[in-house]
């Protein structure tokens, strides 16, 4: 678990705070967003954008361009107290949006055709408080991504939102650290980092980061499917994120620049 607020109840009393904006996203209006099972993973990329993948919010078994505005749900923040009321028990804000723009790919019968395209910008109707902090994103260059660099990811895993006595608690955002097995450049705008990160539904559009150089943690890519087991340091059996690269980080750009915040 990454206690976001807590430094001391993390394993390695790590500050774990920057991922406070990562929340869970609901492919659903308001109104359905109590539905646990529907949730998956999102972030912040400032105080009214949301970066998931177009999976996330986009769940026929056929998608094929579908259009903008679908309504979407974002809850965010940890709370303070260990239990709290509301839809999304454990989040501080539950907000609406809707999907402003989105990757150049499709999913027919539930699995997507290109995946390092397999991203969706939701645009919130309320700005995020000021306390939630977006998180820093980048593209690496590969000289800052050799094989075996350690990386990390975080969401909320479907498995960890059994009822407890207060309800569905959304509380515990869980993480996984693993190392690069190879980077794969899939198509004309994306590219795909393939990882022992562990990861399981639920968690599709949640960040991968690292901290290259030493630095502070810096956001990479997001978590896009589960191949593998997340032990398995072949290249036979890793897990599938994707890569941020900058032509894919120009068309995020581009659409926050036409969808400006309230």
């Amino acid at each position: 678990m990454r206690d976001r607020l807590h430094p001391w109840n993390n394993a390695y009393r790590e500050d774990d705070s920057f991922l406070d904006g990562v929340g869970a996203v609901w492919p659903e209006a308001l109104g359905r967003a109590a539905v646990p099972y529907d949730a998956s993973s999102g972030f912040l990329l400032d105080r009214c954008h949301v970066l998931t993948n177009l999976h996330a919010v986009y769940t026929e078994d056929l998608v094929v361009r579908p259009p903008l505005g679908k309504p979407v749900s974002f809850g965010v923040g940890q709370t303070e107290r260990e239990t709290s009321r509301g839809a999304a028990r454990g989040l501080k804000f539950l907000l609406p949006g809707v999907v402003v723009a989105y990757g150049d790919t499709r999913i027919v019968e539930h699995r997507v055709q290109h995946p390092d395209a397999d991203w969706a910008l939701v645009h919130l109707t309320t700005n995020v408080d000021a306390s939630i902090p977006a998180l820093p994103i980048i593209a690496p260059t590969p000289d800052e991504l050799p094989p075996g660099t350690m990386v990390a990811a975080a969401g909320f895993p479907a498995d960890h939102r059994a009822i407890r006595a207060d309800g569905y608690n959304f509380k515990d955002l869980w993480g996984s650290v693993g190392r690069l097995v190879d980077v794969q450049a899939a198509g004309a705008t994306g590219a795909i980092a393939e990882t022992t990160v562990q990861a399981t539904r639920g968690m599709s559009g949640g960040p991968l980061y690292a901290a290259l150089g030493g630095e502070a943690p810096v956001v990479i890519g997001m978590i896009q499917s589960i191949r593998g087991n997340g032990l398995d340091v072949s290249a036979r059996a890793p897990n599938v994120e994707l890569l941020f690269t900058p032509q894919l980080l120009l068309q995020i750009g581009s659409a926050i620049a036409r969808t400006p915040c309230p």
